[in-house]
C-alpha cells in the first residue's frame, strides 16, 4: 500500500501508457503491447487531479499533434477532438473510463480461488479454452473453481517491466456472486509478489466492472481518454 502511493499519479498514468502501448524512442504510440499486436490510437489523453498526460500515434503529421495540443485540455472537447482526428483518418472507436490502483495488498482471497499453471489448464476447458494457449503472456492467470471448471478468471490483459492491467471475465451464468471479486484479489497478490504495480481499468458503460472496483475498494487516481481511427 505504502509503495503505491508513494508514486505521482501522473507516473501511475506514465505506467499504465507502457502496459498497455508499445513506443518509440520519442514516445509516439506504434501499437498494442500484446504478442499479436494491434493498432494504437490516434489520441490518448490519461488524465489525473494533477493534470493531462497525452500521446500520439506515430504516423500522426506534425501539424496535426501541434493542433491537438491546443485542444487536448479540460473540459475536454470531444467532439471537436473527433473532428480534428477525422481530417486525418475516419474515426473507428472512441473510448473513457475509469483508471484504478489497489490500496492494499490482498492476502487473502476464497478457498475456491487457485493459481492456474500447465498442470491444471484442464480446469480452462469448458468456458475459457482460448487462454491455454497462452497462460505465458497472461499472466499470472487466476480462477475462481467451481467443480472441475472455471467460472471467473483474473488474467494480465497487458504487462510490463512496472505494472500489468487486470482482465477480469465470469460466465455469465455465474455473475452477481462476488466470484471475480475473489478472482482480482488473487491476481493482484501475485502480480505485486512479480514486483510489479497492479492496476485495474474499465469503460464507463461496464458498470459491473465499475462494481468489482467498487467491492474491491480501488481508488481512482485517474481517467483513460482515446480516439482510434481505421489502420
Amino acid at each position: 500500500m505504502d509503495r503505491l502511493f508513494n508514486i505521482e499519479l501522473p507516473d501511475l498514468m506514465k505506467i499504465q501508457v507502457q502496459i498497455l502501448y508499445t513506443m518509440n524512442t520519442l514516445q509516439r504510440l506504434t501499437g498494442i503491447n500484446e504478442p499479436e499486436g494491434g493498432h494504437a490510437p490516434a489520441l490518448f489523453i490519461g488524465m489525473t487531479p494533477m493534470g493531462l498526460l497525452t500521446y500520439y500515434h506515430e504516423h500522426m503529421p506534425p501539424n496535426l499533434t501541434d493542433l491537438l495540443a491546443t485542444e487536448a485540455k479540460l473540459p475536454l472537447d470531444i467532439p471537436k477532438l473527433l473532428g480534428t482526428i477525422e481530417a486525418f483518418k475516419p474515426v473507428k472507436k472512441l473510448w473513457m473510463g475509469p483508471a484504478f490502483v489497489f490500496r492494499e495488498k490482498w492476502d487473502k482471497w476464497h478457498s475456491r480461488v487457485q493459481l492456474i499453471d500447465h498442470h491444471h489448464t484442464f480446469l480452462l476447458e469448458e468456458h475459457f479454452h482460448d487462454l491455454i494457449g497462452r497462460l505465458h503472456a497472461k499472466a499470472p492467470v487466476v480462477a475462481y473453481v467451481i467443480g472441475a471448471s472455471a467460472v471467473a478468471v483474473c488474467c494480465s490483459a497487458r504487462t510490463s517491466e512496472l505494472g500489468a492491467e487486470a482482465s477480469l471475465h465470469t460466465v455469465p451464468a455465474y455473475r452477481g456472486h462476488g466470484y471475480g471479486v475473489e478472482a482480482v484479489k488473487c491476481w493482484q497478490y501475485h502480480v505485486q509478489e512479480s514486483g510489479r504495480i497492479p492496476l485495474y481499468s474499465t469503460s464507463w458503460d461496464n458498470l459491473s466492472s465499475q462494481q468489482v472496483a467498487r467491492k474491491l475498494g480501488l481508488y481512482q487516481y485517474g481517467m483513460d481518454f482515446s480516439i482510434t481511427t481505421s489502420s
